[in-house]
């Protein structure tokens, strides 16, 4: 079966989200360096653990990622689109609550962060479409 219009523009600003992603985390790569340095309890696990913890981190989230595109976009499971679905509606709430606490990033981080969000929340519409219910099996009503 050929992938519809609407999981192929799922696919595109998802992977969007995902690039936009690597590189905030890459243009903010020396302020969360120094936040960890900075951290008590981070520095009594040793110099390297702050670093080894945040590139872990980002390890872990694009292999998580990568996967959730690859049963949604590829292999039509309809669980990953949910899980996809759920940690969107996570990451806005978590977006709104820093704003509303002023605790979300300046500058071009804010500006990342915003192009991220807007792709995922994109990409998320897409898996709800009528053509993408079908690609899924799920009932069009």
């Amino acid at each position: 079966m050929e992938r519809p219009n609407a999981i192929v523009l799922f696919e595109r600003c998802y992977l969007g989200g995902v690039v936009v992603g690597l590189v905030n985390a890459a243009l903010s790569w020396n302020a969360s360096v120094t936040r960890l340095t900075e951290d008590p309890v981070a520095a009594q696990m040793g110099a390297y653990f702050g670093v080894g913890t945040l590139i872990g981190g980002i390890l872990l989230g694009l292999l998580i990622s990568l996967f959730l595109w690859y049963f949604t976009a590829r292999a039509q499971s309809v669980v990953t689109k949910w899980f996809i679905t759920v940690f969107f509606a996570i990451g806005a709430l978590g977006f709104v609550w820093s704003v509303v606490r002023g605790t979300s990033p300046q500058g071009i981080g804010a500006v990342l962060s915003v192009v991220a969000l807007v792709l995922d929340g994109i990409a998320v519409w897409q898996l709800f479409k009528p053509e993408s219910k079908i690609w899924f099996g799920e009932s069009v009503a």
